[in-house]
């Protein structure tokens, strides 16, 4: 029990609250403006993409290029391959196959986008709609994050993170 609590007392001292509660309030935000009736949709994979952005902001997988353009690049790909054959369990499989080997070859590999497809089977949304929301939504994140590590880390100031 007590190294349980010594791993907590560490995990705590090393401040995560700070980012988790920057994270939280770009999706807060991104929320608010679904609320507001300015996006018709909240995108589920953006709290997954967030996770990555604020707490691990030096990942590949969390490069500005990797959350936009991945999750662009998977979610064109999903409405395309959906649109064509419909939103079987077989198209929905090569929709997510085609959006991770799209997304290694530019290399933009984002994880959360791999989940795109997934959601637009599920959802069936208007497709310009569905990609406006997730460009505005991921620059959103992109900046707010980047942002933060600007202000927090002075080195981050040195080297864009495109």
């Amino acid at each position: 029990m007590q190294n349980l609590t010594s791993r907590l007392q560490n995990r705590l001292t090393s401040q995560p609250w700070k980012p988790a509660l920057g994270a939280g309030i770009a999706i807060a935000l991104i929320a608010s403006l679904k609320h507001v009736g300015f996006f018709p949709y909240l995108i589920a994979p953006l709290g997954a993409s967030a996770t990555l952005v604020w707490m691990v902001p030096k990942s590949p997988l969390a490069r500005a290029r990797a959350v936009i353009g991945g999750s662009l690049i998977s979610a064109a790909i999903g409405l395309g391959v959906l649109g064509m054959l419909g939103a079987t369990p077989w198209a929905i499989g090569l929709a997510v196959g085609l959006a991770i080997f799209a997304m290694v070859l530019f290399d933009v590999l984002h994880a959360p986008a791999g989940a795109l497809p997934l959601v637009i089977g599920i959802s069936h949304p208007e497709p310009v709609a569905f990609l406006a929301t997730l460009a505005v939504s991921t620059i959103i994140l992109v900046v707010l994050g980047r942002l933060y590590l600007w202000l927090t880390e002075p080195k981050a100031r040195l080297k864009p993170d495109i």
